[in-house]
């Protein structure tokens, strides 16, 4: 365990763990992986470019990036081997928890064996390069803007020259993905921050649709036309495959009702970058499911069709229909105003279609913060006025190890709304809050008296808040357990669930915040693979109402392009609760509904 390549694997995993703060590195070295196995291990590049010595930079960014962070290179030789790491974690460290990890300043007094760093001063920042580990922390303002990893050097000054200026200080931002040197910029985005686009973004977006065969190097006229061709490639496509089927068994009286479905989704994508400042971007969405009347035709729906563009590389347009996620809790999202609550938080995959609007990004990268302005426009309005205006601000910073997001919603016919959504990284805990100021609801407000149900006014501002702690732990350095608690407090929720009958006939029950109190808590099994087995168990409970419900879920990745998940879930509790829910003839008319006993089902993600 004392080799050089073992002291790098242990600066890596410790590293991944406490600034990534998500995933290992899956045992890649510098000078020992090869780009085969990095492709293995981490999938499709978001963009593959040649460098001038015939090698290739493997890029990951966006939705593609490796979990815990904002985006990733790879850069190989020309004979296909790893030479170099390049990451942006999402949460820096701080210059005192590096020097207390890795080792503090070399001086005179410092033991050969021990490591040590050496300031290297840049334009942009500096450098703290810890040779003897093969590690580069690179500085921007006083604050971690990435790291880099090279095998380590016998020697401080064995170390290329070339290798000692960090990517994120030498490269000069362009509009794209691309910097002029070939090498690819990974400095902060302005949609880095909040992006949620499909993962059908991370597929390539200039590069052949197959990967390159490493084991052979590409000669420097190769190299040449590749560039080439990756400057005048201007249209990519792709999407996804998603394939699923389940079982759910109900009860109604004595008998047992088994109903199986078999719903498909196809998601295509054209991704056209006609120039460094334009980008026009479709997503078509294709459903169908042969055992459903209401889906047994199939049906077209459009998810996402936007244009970008920036003005001077300053202040970023982004025009059209546009995923968008506020909020870092896990299940409940209440500052997510500008969309409505996923109705299935448990499932892998949010299927919510894209929200029609206008959004300006304005960065502030010396203060690590962001300014976003949204107008919006729909036809959900009221009869006989359908068409509804709104708009929203939004503003984020990041300060040391946490974010700060405050936002306001303004949406015509309604009153404004307010949120504050914060998120930290404190030593091997994540933590997370949001709260929201509510003045209406889009959903009417009952309550019971001794004539019956009648509608209840609003009162004064509501607050609806979320808080979450997430943590992970390593077993034998092969296994990984992680653990993650939530809880939602929501002032307009009730107390008596003879409310739910009610709510149901007039049209304004919501499902999971229907409650006062709500919690969460999920354990993350996981085994460091290629396959990257995974086991997650869920449960949700209506703390008032006391009715849960539990998932298992099991997921493996048996090829890059292929995810194949399985899942069985039930609720428990008494009848008549949330979530063992039975209609009461005695306060409502319902068509009878079985009571719901278990749902087990696979499902099947293949990228295209």
């Amino acid at each position: 365990m004392n080799s050089p390549f073992h002291r790098l694997a242990a600066v890596l995993l410790v590293t991944w763990s406490c600034v990534a703060g998500a995933q290992e590195l899956r045992d890649t070295k510098p000078g020992v992986t090869t780009g085969q196995e990095v492709l293995r291990s981490f999938g499709r590049p978001t963009r593959r470019t040649p460098t001038p010595k015939g090698g290739l930079v493997l890029s990951y960014q966006k939705t593609a990036a490796p979990e815990g962070t904002r985006g990733a290179l790879f850069t190989l030789d020309a004979e296909g081997l790893l030479q170099r790491i390049d990451v942006i974690p999402k949460r820096p460290p701080t210059r005192a928890s590096i020097e207390k990890t890795y080792g503090p300043e070399c001086s005179e007094d410092t033991p050969p064996e021990r490591p040590c760093y050496d300031i290297q001063r840049s334009a942009r920042g500096f450098s703290l390069n810890y040779a003897r580990l093969g590690l580069l922390v690179n500085f921007e303002k006083k604050r971690v803007k990435s790291l880099t990893y090279v095998a380590p050097a016998p020697e401080p000054e064995s170390e290329p020259e070339s290798e000692s200026e960090p990517l994120a200080a030498t490269a000069e931002p362009t509009s794209g993905a691309e910097a002029d040197s070939g090498e690819i910029d990974l400095s902060l985005r302005p949609a880095s921050i909040e992006s949620s686009e499909p993962e059908s973004e991370s597929a390539p977006e200039s590069a052949p649709t197959e990967p390159r065969t490493l084991a052979s190097a590409p000669t420097a006229a190769e190299s040449a036309r590749e560039a080439e061709s990756l400057q005048r490639t201007t249209l990519a496509m792709g999407g996804r495959l998603l394939q699923q089927g389940y079982v759910s068994g109900s009860r109604l009286g004595p008998d047992t009702r088994m109903r199986p479905n078999l719903p498909a989704l196809v998601d295509l994508y054209l991704d056209a970058t006609p120039g460094s400042t334009f980008r026009g971007f479709v997503v078509g969405r294709l459903v169908y499911d042969p055992l459903d009347q209401g889906m047994s035709g199939p049906q077209v729906i459009l998810d996402q069709l936007w244009l970008r563009f920036d003005v001077a590389n300053r202040v970023f347009f982004t025009l059209g229909r546009q995923q968008i996620k506020w909020g870092s809790s896990r299940i409940w999202n209440p500052t997510d105003f500008l969309q409505r609550p996923n109705p299935q938080p448990l499932e892998a995959f949010d299927l919510r279609t894209g929200v029609d609007m206008l959004k300006v990004n304005i960065p502030f990268e010396p203060l690590s913060s962001n300014l976003s302005l949204f107008a919006t426009a729909d036809l959900n309005g009221p009869e006989g006025d359908r068409l509804r205006y709104g708009g929203a601000v939004r503003a984020e910073v990041a300060v040391g190890t946490s974010e700060l997001a405050a936002s306001a919603a303004f949406l015509q016919g309604r009153r404004p709304r307010f949120g504050l959504d914060w998120s930290m990284g404190a030593g091997q805990f994540d933590l997370n809050a949001e709260l929201a100021v509510m003045q209406d609801t889009t959903v009417g407000l009952w309550q019971r008296t001794a004539d019956g149900f009648v509608p209840r006014e609003f009162g004064g501002p509501k607050v609806l808040a979320s808080a979450g702690v997430n943590t992970q732990f390593r077993f034998a350095d092969v296994y990984r357990l992680g653990v993650r608690l939530e809880g939602f407090y929501n002032s307009l929720g009730y107390e008596d669930r003879s409310y739910i009958t009610w709510l149901i006939s007039q049209d304004d029950y919501q499902p999971l915040f229907f409650g006062r109190y709500y919690a969460m808590g999920q354990l993350s099994f996981t085994r460091r693979s290629i396959y990257v087995p995974t086991l997650n168990f869920t449960t949700l409970a209506n703390v008032l109402d006391r009715s849960f419900y539990g998932r298992v879920d099991f997921m493996v990745v048996p090829i890059t392009e292929l995810k194949v998940f399985a899942f069985v879930e039930a609720p428990f509790g008494q009848r008549g609760t949330e979530f063992r829910f039975q209609p009461d003839p005695a306060i409502a008319p319902l068509p009878a509904t079985g009571l719901s006993l278990f749902r087990v089902g696979f499902s099947v993600q293949m990228r295209m």
